[in-house]
């Protein structure tokens, strides 16, 4: 056998083991989804009143529910944050801010996150101000829909 038939033999081996790595996985994965059908979960906004309405909007809007979780339940790693390595859940802002600390909180943010561990990675997200964004009515609309996340018939005592 010529070494150029070698070279090609070898080229062709190749080709018939990387095609067959690929069916392999293919097949498998094909298997795995027969055996571990994955569900499909469909969250559904949460239902507040028309009053309320306009500041949901602003919260879905200005993307606080990326962080802040929807209805404000929280639950978005923070790795290395203080606040038990999460972006902290909004459900008791109406026990531990005033109407006017909140907006001042709203509007100047939370530019540093302070570390668990001094040593340790920054935490990768922190709440930018909406100064910029909002206006004193929207603001109020936002305030509203976050006082109204408290959880009924709770009283913290502080």
């Amino acid at each position: 056998m010529t070494i150029n038939a070698q070279k090609y033999l070898v080229g062709i081996m190749g080709l018939i083991l990387l095609v067959s790595v690929i069916a392999a996985g293919w097949l498998d994965d094909q298997r795995r989804k027969k055996e571990n059908p994955t569900a499909v979960v469909v969250v559904a906004a949460p239902v507040v009143s028309a009053d309320l309405q306009p500041g949901l909007k602003l919260y879905e809007q200005l993307s606080c529910v990326a962080c802040h979780g929807i209805a404000g339940k929280g639950g978005v790693h923070n790795i290395n944050a203080q606040t038990g390595q999460e972006v902290p859940a909004l459900i008791h802002v109406a026990d531990s801010y005033t109407k006017p600390d909140l907006i001042a909180k709203i509007r100047t943010g939370v530019p540093v996150t302070a570390k668990l561990n001094p040593d340790g990675p920054v935490p990768p997200l922190h709440m930018p101000g909406f100064k910029d964004f909002m206006s004193d009515a929207d603001m109020d609309s936002l305030v509203k829909y976050l006082y109204s996340l408290k959880p009924q018939g709770e009283n913290l005592g502080f």
